[in-house]
C-alpha cells in the first residue's frame, strides 16, 4: 500500500449525541417563547347575587311557557288544552309582551310522551318560529 491510510467504514457511526442536543434546545427554546405568550387572568367579570331585589331583576327572569303533548297529539299550553293555530297566536302574543318589557327571553318547554308523532312536535316548534322564539327545551314526560 502507498503512504496513504485508508479508512473504511462499515456504516455504523454509533449514537450521535449532537444533533440530539441540538433538537433539545430547539424545543426549549419554541416552549420558551410560548411561555412568554401566556396571558393570566386576575379578575373575573361577574355579578354575584345579592339579597337586595333590584329594579333590573324582573327584566332578567326570562317568560317560561310549557308545552305538554300526549300520545294522541293533543297539545296543552300551561295546562290549557291548544291547537296548532291557537298556539301560534299564543305566541305571538307572548312575543309581543316579550318586546313591550324590553326583549325579554321566552323559554319555551317542550314535554311530549314516550310515542308522540314527531308531525306533532314539528307543530310546535312551527308555532315558535312564526313567531320568532328560538329558546327551546326539551324534558321528559313525567305522567300522562
Amino acid at each position: 500500500m502507498s503512504g496513504h491510510a485508508r479508512y473504511t467504514s462499515d456504516g455504523d457511526l454509533g449514537f450521535q449525541i449532537a444533533p440530539m442536543l441540538d433538537v433539545i434546545f430547539v424545543i426549549m427554546l419554541f416552549f420558551m417563547t410560548l411561555a412568554g405568550d401566556k396571558k393570566v387572568e386576575t379578575q373575573l367579570k361577574m355579578t354575584l347575587p345579592s339579597s337586595e331585589s333590584s329594579v333590573d331583576s324582573t327584566q332578567d327572569t326570562p317568560m317560561e311557557e310549557s308545552i305538554a303533548i300526549d300520545d294522541a297529539g293533543n297539545i296543552t299550553h300551561n295546562d290549557e288544552p291548544v291547537s296548532g293555530e291557537e298556539l301560534k297566536k299564543t305566541f305571538r302574543s307572548l312575543k309581543d309582551q316579550s318586546k313591550a318589557e324590553g326583549d325579554t327571553p321566552i323559554i319555551v318547554t317542550i314535554s311530549a310522551a314516550p310515542d308522540t308523532k314527531w308531525e306533532t312536535i314539528a307543530t310546535v316548534m312551527n308555532a315558535m318560529q312564526a313567531a320568532k322564539i328560538s329558546n327551546v327545551s326539551f324534558a321528559v314526560a313525567e305522567e300522562f
